[in-house]
This record gives C-alpha cells, sequence and structure tokens, in this order.
C-alpha cells in the first residue's frame, strides 16, 4: 500500500482516497479489536472509533512508520477507554518479571479461534491481550511491538511472559475472571 501517497491525498480533502484507506485497513484493525472484545457489535463501533480518531489527527499526522501500527495503537486506546467505562474498573498492571524459561508452547496460540483461549484472552489486561495478538496473530516481532508503543524490547518480553502465566492458569482453571 502506498501510505504516503494516501495520507497526502486525505489530508488535501479527497474523500475517495479516504475510502480507499479505510477498506484497505479496517479488516485488519476490526480483527485486532474483535479479538479484544467481547461482541461482533462492540468491535464494529470501537474500530469505527478507530478511524474517527485517526481521521481526526490527520491534519497533524506526521509520517513515523507504517500507519497500520499507529492504527493499532489507536486502537490499543480504544479498547483500553472501552473497560474503563464499561467494565467499571481498570486493571492496573502488576510488576513485570523477567524468566527465561516458560511453559507454554506457542503452538497454543495458533488455535486462537477454539473458545478456550479466545475467552481466556479476554481475561488478560489489556496490555497483555495487545501483545499476545500482535506476537501471534499478526506475527509482529517483539521489536515491532515494542515500536508501536515506544517501550522497550524488555519490557515488551516482560508483558508477553506474564501473559502466557496467566494464559496458562486461566487454561488449567487455576485463575478466576478478573472482569
Amino acid at each position: 500500500m502506498k501510505e504516503k501517497y494516501y495520507i497526502k491525498r486525505i489530508q488535501k480533502g479527497d474523500h475517495r482516497a479516504l475510502d480507499e484507506f479505510i477498506e484497505i485497513l479496517y479488516p485488519q484493525v476490526y480483527a485486532f479489536i474483535d479479538r479484544k472484545v467481547k461482541g461482533e457489535d462492540i468491535a464494529k463501533d470501537l474500530t469505527q472509533d478507530v478511524f474517527i480518531r485517526f481521521i481526526r489527527a490527520l491534519p497533524t499526522y506526521q509520517s513515523e512508520g507504517r500507519v497500520l501500527n499507529y492504527l493499532y495503537k489507536i486502537s490499543s486506546h480504544v479498547c483500553y477507554s472501552y473497560y474503563k467505562r464499561f467494565r467499571g474498573h481498570l486493571l492496573l498492571e502488576d510488576e513485570l518479571v523477567e524468566d527465561k524459561h516458560i511453559d507454554v508452547h506457542e503452538t497454543i496460540m495458533k488455535q486462537f479461534e477454539e473458545d478456550a483461549l479466545k475467552k481466556a484472552i479476554y481475561q488478560l489486561k489489556p496490555v497483555q491481550q495487545d501483545v499476545i495478538i500482535l506476537k501471534y496473530i499478526e506475527q509482529y516481532t517483539f521489536k515491532e511491538i515494542a515500536s508501536i508503543y515506544n517501550l522497550s524490547v524488555s519490557t515488551i518480553k516482560s508483558r508477553h511472559y506474564q501473559a502466557l502465566i496467566k494464559l496458562k492458569k486461566i487454561l488449567e482453571g487455576d485463575d478466576e475472571n478478573e472482569y
């Protein structure tokens, strides 16, 4: 996709370019959000909100990489706000622990469509959901994820580790639903 070309055309008021741009990126943004929230209607509403926020930011938007990364970042904030408003509380991050050994196999992540795993991912904190979805579903590297959120690679790896440990506990039935 010719991101800079589309952005320049959209900033000049070309509505057709905006429609094409949204048509190209909507499925990826929607899929990301759908993996983070329960309900197709909610995912569609939040995806709409992401593009509205992006359009509002366009006059001052400066390309810092892939536009899709920027949209994922907006999506993360939109989902975070959703949980804060509609879940009654927002979970705070625990202290992050680093460990080189992990007892969860990556193949589990490839079975994302399986209900038990999807429900388990819903129980993760939003920041943990982001890392799992971007790493295993979107196939981003830790470095790419770190650049999206302006965090260090080690912080992303720590969040990844914590998310996998939490998923294991949930899937084994050792954890309560936090929401």
